[in-house]
C-alpha cells in the first residue's frame, strides 16, 4: 500500500533539481516534503553501488509521512548524474588532472547538498542515511564533517569489502588503469557481485539483494542498476576503504553522534555478521556513546527492499523519533 501525506490526504511526490558541486558538475537530486509543515528533521540518503537516488522513494514517502523531510541524489556515475560524468559507472569522461579522487568529490557533493538543506531549512536537523557503498561514503561524511549531522544511519553495511583484498584489488586496478584509462571499463565490481551471489540461487544473478523476487526483477528491468564502474571509480572506493578504517580518521567521528546499523543477516557483504561485528568494535573504538544496531533474520542485502521491510522503516522511524526532539 503506498505512503501517503497524512496531513493532506494526498500522495506524497518528489521534485527533482539538479546542484551544481564545487567542481560545477551537475548533480541530481530529489527531495520529498510534508506538506503545509516544517519538517522535524531531514533524512539526507546516499544510495548504494549500481543503483540510484530514486529507488528510496517508498521509504521517502514513509518518512514523510512521519513528518521528515527527505533529500536523495544520484552519485557521480550513477542515475541522472552519470549523463555529466561519461555515463553508468564512469565518474571522469575526460581525462582527469593528477590525483583526481572521484571518490572525495562524492564525498564533497554530499557535503554541499548538505549545506543546501541547511540553508533551506535553519535550525532542522539533518540525518545522514548510508545504503551499502552509500554507508562508506556516510561515514567518510562523518569523519569529514562531523558538526553538520545529527545522527547517522549505515544500512546494508560492512567494514570492508568482503573477498577484495586492498592491496591486490589496488595494484590490479592501477594496471588496468595504466592500460586503458580511468574511464575503461572494470570487471572488479562485478566480479564482487556475482561472488555476492553464491549462496543463492541463480535465476537472475542478483538475489543476494533480496528474498523479494519482485523487488529482485525491478532492479533487473532498471537500466541504472547493476552496471559495470570504471577502473578509476573502483580504485578510489578501494582506497576510500583504507581511508574511512583509518584509526586516525575513524577517531574523528564525535562521541556525542547517535549512530544506527541496520542489516540482513543473511547479507553476503557482511560475512555472516562478522564485518558488522567489526564496524561496531571500530564506532565503540571512537568511543561513540549512542550506538545501536538491529540484525534483520533472514534478510539479505537491501532490507528496504526486503519481505519485512514494513518492519524495518518502522524500526528506522522509531530510531529517528527518539532522537529529534
Amino acid at each position: 500500500m503506498p505512503d501517503h501525506d497524512h496531513a493532506a490526504g494526498t500522495r506524497v511526490t518528489h521534485t527533482a533539481g539538479l546542484l551544481n558541486a564545487p567542481d560545477g558538475v551537475p548533480v541530481a537530486t530529489y527531495t520529498w516534503l510534508p506538506a503545509d509543515a516544517r519538517p522535524r528533521a531531514v533524512v539526507q540518503i546516499a544510495h548504494g553501488a549500481a543503483e540510484h537516488g530514486l529507488r528510496y522513494d517508498r521509504f521517502a514517502r514513509h518518512l514523510v509521512g512521519h513528518g521528515y523531510a527527505v533529500v536523495a541524489s544520484d552519485h557521480r556515475g550513477h542515475g541522472a548524474t552519470a549523463q555529466s560524468t561519461g555515463g553508468y559507472g564512469v565518474t571522469d569522461d575526460a581525462e582527469p588532472a593528477a590525483g583526481a579522487d572521484s571518490w572525495r568529490a562524492v564525498v564533497d557533493d554530499l557535503k554541499a547538498i548538505g549545506d543546501q538543506v541547511r540553508a533551506l531549512h535553519p535550525d532542522v536537523p539533518v540525518v545522514l542515511f548510508g545504503h551499502s557503498l552509500g554507508s562508506m561514503l556516510a561515514r567518510d561524511y562523518a569523519q569529514e564533517y562531523p558538526d553538520t549531522l545529527t545522527g547517522l544511519i549505515l544500512s546494508g553495511t560492512f567494514r570492508s569489502l568482503p573477498g577484495a583484498e586492498i592491496e591486490g584489488a589496488l595494484a590490479r586496478l592501477g594496471e588496468e588503469i595504466a592500460k586503458g584509462g580511468r574511464a575503461a571499463r572494470s570487471t572488479f565490481v562485478g566480479e564482487l557481485f556475482n561472488s555476492f551471489n553464491d549462496p543463492y540461487e541463480r535465476r537472475t544473478g542478483f538475489e543476494w539483494l533480496s528474498r523479494d523476487e519482485a523487488e529482485v526483477d525491478a532492479y533487473v528491468a532498471d537500466e541504472r542498476c547493476g552496471f559495470a564502474f570504471s577502473a578509476g571509480l573502483s580504485l578510489d572506493w578501494m582506497r576510500a576503504v583504507r581511508k574511512v578504517n583509518d584509526p586516525r580518521h575513524l577517531a574523528r567521528i564525535p562521541s556525542d553522534l547517535p549512530v544506527h546499523i541496520a542489516v540482513g543477516t543473511e547479507d553476503p557483504c557482511n560475512q555472516r555478521m562478522t564485518l558488522v561485528y567489526e564496524l561496531l568494535e571500530d564506532f565503540r573504538y571512537a568511543g561513540v556513546r549512542d550506538l545501536t544496531w538491529k540484525g534483520y533474520e533472514g534478510a539479505r542485502h537491501e532490507i528496504l527492499n526486503e519481505t519485512n521491510r514494513d518492519e524495518v522503516q518502522r524500526d528506522l522511524t522509531d530510531w529517528l523519533d527518539a532522537r529529534i526532539p
